[in-house]
C-alpha cells in the first residue's frame, strides 16, 4: 500500500471546505488549493481547474532596452543598414564581389535613408561600412573586368 493512502489534508483555512485524502499517484509537494473555492491543483496550474480562478501571480513581461550592451550595437531595427554591412563584408570575396558590392550600396542608401527618418533604429555606421566597401569592392571588379577585356582585344 502507499504511503499517501491514508494521508489526510485540510484545505485552506479561509475557504472553510472539508478535509480530503490525497490520491496515491500524486505527492503532497506538487499540489496547491485554491483560495477561491478550495479544489486542489498541480503546483504549476495557472489557474484553477474547478472555478479558472488565477492561483498563481501573472507572469512578469521583460521588455528589451537599449541598455548600452550587444543590442545597441547591432542595428536590429534597421535591416537594410544590417544587410549592407554584411553584404560589403562578403563583397569581398573574389568573383562575386561586384554584384554583391552593387547590392550593398544600394542597401546601404536605403538603411541610411531609414535610419534619418527612425533615428531610434540607428544603424548609419552598419550602412556607411557597407556602401563604402560595396562601393570599393564593386569599382575594383569592374576595374578588372575591364582591364581582361581590353587585354582580350588588344591582342
Amino acid at each position: 500500500m502507499s504511503g499517501f493512502a491514508n494521508i489526510r489534508e485540510t484545505r485552506a483555512e479561509n475557504t472553510g471546505a472539508e478535509d480530503r485524502e490525497l490520491p496515491p499517484e500524486l505527492p503532497r509537494e506538487s499540489m496547491i488549493f485554491c483560495t477561491q473555492c478550495g479544489e486542489r491543483n498541480k503546483e504549476n496550474n495557472y489557474q484553477c481547474s474547478r472555478c479558472g480562478h488565477f492561483l498563481h501571480q501573472a507572469p512578469v513581461r521583460y521588455e528589451a532596452g537599449d541598455d548600452g550592451t550587444l543590442g545597441g550595437l547591432i542595428p536590429y531595427k534597421n535591416e537594410y543598414a544590417l544587410f549592407s554591412y554584411y553584404l560589403g563584408v562578403f563583397s569581398l570575396i573574389p568573383l562575386i564581389g561586384g554584384v554583391l558590392g552593387i547590392i550593398a550600396v544600394v542597401m546601404g542608401l536605403k538603411g541610411l535613408k531609414h535610419a534619418k527618418s527612425h533615428p531610434e533604429a540607428r544603424g548609419k555606421v552598419h550602412a556607411w561600412v557597407g556602401i563604402v566597401l560595396g562601393g570599393l569592392c564593386a569599382s575594383v571588379t569592374i576595374l578588372i573586368v575591364l582591364l581582361l577585356v581590353i587585354a582580350a582585344f588588344s591582342n
